[in-house]
């Protein structure tokens, strides 16, 4: 069965996020730094599913916690890892370890309010001229259940 828990671009969790994360680069070599707000959960009951759901770290459900990361799909071309800040808000951001992953909740339930945002930002070292599309966002192997 597929999880029902995706990555959204809206707090409602209404708008999936799909495909890679895409950062389009100035011609100039000006460009800052390239931000993503998202969200990670399920409308549960309340969108097309029949019960609420939940998802935990498959590892130890209910004692480890659901870590994310940001993977680049095309090593060694576009942006590395260690370009990658994530935090739980904006202003984490500043002191965010780039390259390092993002800890989440233990649990995370179904419903608009429990979807956990984050923020992703991407640090261009590559002075390159371009759409970048090799980035996407992976978590530790969860499982769902009902509640």
């Amino acid at each position: 069965m597929a999880l029902s828990f995706k990555l959204h671009t809206d707090a409602a969790l209404t708008i999936e996020q799909v495909g890679n994360l895409v950062a389009t680069q100035n011609a100039d070599g000006s460009t800052p730094a390239i931000e993503f707000q998202l969200w990670l959960g399920s409308l549960g009951s309340a969108g097309g599913d029949t019960v609420d759901r939940k998802i935990q770290a498959d590892s130890d459900p209910g004692v480890d916690a659901i870590v994310l990361s940001v993977e680049d799909n095309d090593p060694g071309n576009g942006h590395e890892t260690t370009e990658i800040k994530l935090a739980l808000t904006q202003g984490g951001l500043a002191g965010a370890v780039a390259g390092d992953p993002l800890t989440l909740p233990v649990t995370i339930n179904s419903g608009s309010v429990n979807g956990v945002e984050f923020w992703i930002q991407v640090d261009d070292a590559t002075g390159a001229v371009g759409t970048v599309t090799e980035l996407s966002v992976t978590t530790v192997a969860v499982r769902e259940t009902d509640i």
